[in-house]
């Protein structure tokens, strides 16, 4: 199995960091983009819009990276990191269809300065609030769901949000960036 990365991004480091926190049987190669090795034949046949994530286990050619989180848990179950339980997958899969269509736009339109007012993301905070209660992680568990929506809080935007009325949010976000994986997977300075 070998896993196509560049870690730098969330939907990236998200993937590459669930490999890493399991030691999962996976190979990993960071694309080089100077050589624009993602817009080769080889690597298009991969991901035909030539970006990263991609995964290939054998015939399989995954992208998305939340398909790629759900596939290596369903493949290593000994993760436990993806419930089996039909109400409890679909559960997980909200919250990671909830990461791609409300999260990681948000989060896209700061870093693009398209939003320029950081507490614009506050309403989806207080979503993961009350979704964590006093939980440890998302789901009660760790599971895909904390890779998939920390990772975008990990963010250099994501350290600047406000997080007075989201406490809980802060210290799940801090207590998931300081699991191995997202540990061996920092790019700049470390977590405080």
């Amino acid at each position: 199995m070998l896993l196509y990365t560049f870690t730098i991004t969330p939907n990236n480091r998200k993937v590459e960091a669930f490999v890493k926190h399991y030691d999962l049987a996976v190979d990993i190669h960071h694309v080089n983009f100077r050589k624009r090795e993602t817009q080769t034949d080889e690597y298009l046949a991969i991901h035909p819009m030539g970006k990263v994530p991609a995964l290939v286990d054998g015939d399989l050619k995954l992208w998305e990276s939340n398909a790629i989180l759900t596939y290596l848990a369903r493949t290593f179950p000994e993760t436990k990191a993806l419930p089996t339980d039909i109400a409890a997958r679909a559960d997980c899969d909200r919250w990671l269809h909830w990461q791609s269509c409300h999260l990681m736009p948000a989060m896209g339109a700061l870093k693009a300065g398209d939003e320029t007012d950081l507490d614009s993301v506050t309403p989806l905070l207080k979503i993961i609030e009350s979704q964590l209660g006093d939980q440890e992680f998302m789901r009660g568990e760790l599971s895909v769901v904390d890779f998939a929506v920390a990772a975008y809080l990990m963010t250099k935007f994501g350290k600047k949000l406000n997080y007075s009325e989201t406490p809980n949010v802060e210290a799940w976000r801090d207590r998931v960036e300081r699991l191995k994986g997202f540990v061996e997977t920092q790019v700049g300075p470390p977590p405080k």
